[in-house]
């Protein structure tokens, strides 16, 4: 029992290295996008930024892969995703509503090849390629009107246990420890 144990412990860690390696690599691929396509500043783009969620008695630390924001507020939130990226859209939209005081009005979520990036305050798709992300001087523009509109406080509950469970599908390493 002891080797099959073994056996899936290394295929598990094998799989999340894989993952985490392409993420990684997709991550770095938009943010080289936003800088030199997009021209957004290294200073305007947070990159895999933490933030503690509170739900009741529990708190957990929460990270995004990419956030763009400038000193008034945040603009939009990018999860990078190894494949399935619609499966991640209720992700971002959550992660955007609830991680915050306000909602942050853009969320994106792209596998480097695909993309859906989502205006998150009127509940639409505001494009579906890379030629349709914002421009940091687009970015600026609408922000210059920006309203800080928190997402209603009997509703936030809801977004913050949707992040939780996608937290929480996430494979954990498993050591010794943990199969025995």
């Amino acid at each position: 029992m002891e080797e099959r144990e073994e056996l899936i412990r290394k295929k598990i860690e094998e799989e999340e290295s894989i993952e985490r390696t392409n993420i990684e690599e997709i991550r770095q691929g938009v943010w080289e996008f936003l800088i030199r396509t997009k021209q957004f500043k290294k200073e305007d783009i947070q990159v895999t930024p933490e933030f503690r969620l509170v739900l009741g008695d529990s708190e957990t630390t929460v990270k995004m892969d990419l956030i763009i924001g400038f000193p008034s507020a945040k603009f939009m939130v990018i999860k990078c995703a190894y494949a399935a990226i619609e499966s991640w859209e209720r992700y971002v939209i959550a992660f955007a509503r609830a991680i915050g005081e306000y909602q942050i009005p853009y969320a994106m979520v792209t596998d480097g090849v695909k993309i859906k990036i989502i205006d998150v305050i009127k509940r639409s798709i505001q494009g579906e390629s890379f030629a349709d992300l914002f421009t940091r001087q687009n970015a600026l523009k609408i922000m210059e009107d920006f309203q800080r509109i928190p997402y209603p406080a009997d509703k936030i509950e809801r977004e913050q246990r949707i992040i939780l469970a996608f937290e929480g599908i996430k494979c954990p390493v498993f050591n010794k420890k943990t199969i025995e």
